[in-house]
């Protein structure tokens, strides 16, 4: 760190090229608003909310502060940019809306991917207690923790607080299934606009306008902006990484006699022996392969096109 005025301190917030950094000071905590330095600009380096940085004064009485220096970062995510996240809840209603698994199992991916921890929270379990069941032993079974929330018995700040740590955690999923009303209640405030599900479109309506960290014991809890879709390729997911998604597959694709085993097509295949037997859930291994063949196919297709 750099001299006697330098501080160290986290982005919270940022909007317009301008960053709030919480920092230690006098053994408290601040928070400043903080300018970054222009040669990162000319890097193409922006910072993000979530990142480590070292401020100095800047002699500004409107933006007290410059950011000198961005510190390596232990994960990051490109929508919406958050860095150094250490836990990712993935929070999927059980329904109204319909919980979409497919977009589920890619979230899950790319937190593997990103030596992110993910934790499934299912909303709304009240309006379908079958559903709650069978949605969550299929994702325990896959080795994940999951965590069950409704109106009558919502998730309390004691259900997360050792979850998260001094880590930064960040809600995520579609629209319309709970995400800003259960950090409204974990932050015993109303940080986050809250909507409805879409009555037509049967999805829900995008409230979440930004990205803010607010404090949560010795960690950060933040809101995402609701989405429906996400692409592994524009992920930068290779087709032969899918499989670090499905942990329960993977414990057995370890037996498979075939080194380049795919786990889709081939005879004798013990992936595939298991699913026969229901050892696999159906739905998850139907889902690997989907994401397994447009992977491979997208990238085979490249390929041809480069030879044209």
């Amino acid at each position: 760190m750099e001299g006697t005025d330098a501080f160290r301190g986290v982005i919270t917030k940022g909007v317009g090229g301008v960053y709030t950094v919480r920092f230690s000071k006098d053994g408290g905590f601040c928070y400043a608003l903080c300018a970054a330095r222009g040669a990162f600009r000319l890097k193409g380096i922006k910072p993000a909310i979530g990142d480590w940085v070292t401020i100095v004064p800047s002699g500004d009485p409107d933006v007290e502060y410059v950011i000198t220096d961005i510190e390596d970062r232990t994960s990051f995510i490109a929508r919406p940019p958050v860095a150094n996240l250490s836990l990712m809840l993935l929070t999927f209603s059980v329904s109204d809306p319909v919980p979409d698994l497919t977009l589920l199992d890619k979230m899950l991916l790319v937190c593997s991917l990103s030596d992110i921890k993910p934790v499934i929270v299912f909303t709304k379990s009240d309006l379908n207690s079958d559903d709650s069941s069978r949605l969550c032993s299929v994702y325990t079974n896959a080795g994940y923790e999951v965590l069950v929330s409704s109106p009558q018995k919502p998730l309390t700040k004691s259900d997360l607080k050792d979850i998260i740590g001094d880590g930064i955690a960040a809600f995520a999923g579609p629209s319309g299934v709970g995400k800003s009303t259960l950090c409204n209640s974990l932050l015993g405030f109303d940080v986050m606009q809250t909507g409805e599900v879409s009555s037509k479109i049967k999805r829900g309506k995008h409230t979440t306008r930004h990205v803010e960290l607010h404090e949560f014991f010795d960690g950060f809890i933040c809101d995402t902006p609701g989405f429906t879709s996400l692409s592994l390729e524009d992920q930068g997911v290779d087709y032969r990484d899918v499989l670090y998604g499905f942990p329960e597959i993977t414990k057995i694709a370890t037996g498979c006699r075939f080194d380049d085993c795919s786990h889709r097509k081939e005879d004798g295949c013990v992936v595939r022996d298991a699913l026969a037997e229901g050892l696999i859930d159906r739905g998850r291994y139907e889902r690997y392969s989907s994401f397994y063949t447009e992977l491979y196919d997208n990238r085979n297709n490249y390929r041809h096109r480069r030879k044209q």
